[in-house]
């Protein structure tokens, strides 16, 4: 179970721990507006955190 906080939010969600962050911010909490960058962490959506 991992718990992370969203724009003021805290979810709870059951992942394998090497889930991608994207992924689990898209698919597990469904906030698709998050979007793939170029999937190598030289852009802002990767390294948002």
């Amino acid at each position: 179970m991992i718990s992370l906080k969203v724009n003021g939010k805290t979810y709870e969600v059951e992942v394998p721990r090497d889930t991608p962050l994207l992924w689990v911010i898209r698919e597990s909490i469904g906030l698709t507006g998050t979007k793939y960058g170029c999937g190598m962490a030289q852009c802002a959506p990767v390294r948002s955190m």
